[in-house]
């Protein structure tokens, strides 16, 4: 009896360790970092890209940010932060149907924040068809690059079934594993706060077997 329970914690350690995600670091570094009078008008403070000091909506001059961003991204087409900072001016000036493809541009290239973005504008159908399933997607590769938002509402959404369409479900260790590494990202005090609410519904659904705990 003794060396059946020690199998079932040896098993049940290697199944926990076996599971973790491989995040992935994303290379900003294949475009350039050279600031841009772009990315001075339309810089994204949460855009883990972003190379100049944050721009709010309500504090960007959204005519001169466009002209900026059309001009960058005229010199550097391929180049998806000012791509997206182009989206980004054109989508708060009113103007989503002129920024998606810039948006998508980003896309192309994987960028971790238009993977958020462009998920978040498919779960809610704004100046983009509605289909969650692509949210679902876009969202696990932003979350695979660490993107804070994205690690925090893809298990939010999963938990609350909105995804149950959209193909095999997120593990619970998956879930555990991108909202733990929300928190370690960020030292906010609400998203601490949701985070840990989160790992609670998590842990309340689906237990972890006993001994699959790290160390």
């Amino acid at each position: 009896m003794r060396i059946l329970c020690l199998l079932s914690w040896i098993i049940a350690i290697a199944a926990s360790s076996a599971h973790a995600l491989d995040f992935e670091d994303y290379d900003f570094s294949r475009f350039s970092q050279e600031v841009t009078e772009c990315d001075r008008l339309a810089s994204h403070g949460r855009d883990p890209g972003h190379v100049a000091p944050a721009v709010s909506s309500s504090g960007m001059d959204k005519p001169a940010a466009i002209a900026a961003c059309q001009q960058a991204v005229a010199a550097d087409p391929d180049n998806p932060r000012l791509n997206y900072q182009l989206g980004r001016a054109y989508g708060y000036s009113g103007r989503g149907g002129e920024a998606m493809p810039y948006r998508l541009k980003a896309l192309e290239a994987d960028y971790p924040q238009s993977l958020f973005v462009i998920g978040y504008l498919y779960s809610i159908g704004r100046t983009i068809e509605s289909d969650i399933c692509k949210t679902y997607e876009l969202w696990q590769r932003a979350a695979r690059y660490r993107r804070l938002a994205a690690l925090v509402a893809l298990p939010r959404h999963s938990l609350r079934g909105d995804f149950k369409a959209c193909g095999p479900a997120i593990s619970p260790e998956d879930l555990r594993d991108y909202l733990n590494e929300a928190k370690a990202q960020s030292n906010d005090y609400y998203v601490g706060m949701l985070v840990d609410d989160l790992l609670a519904e998590v842990d309340e659904r689906y237990p972890a077997p006993v001994g699959a705990t790290d160390g």
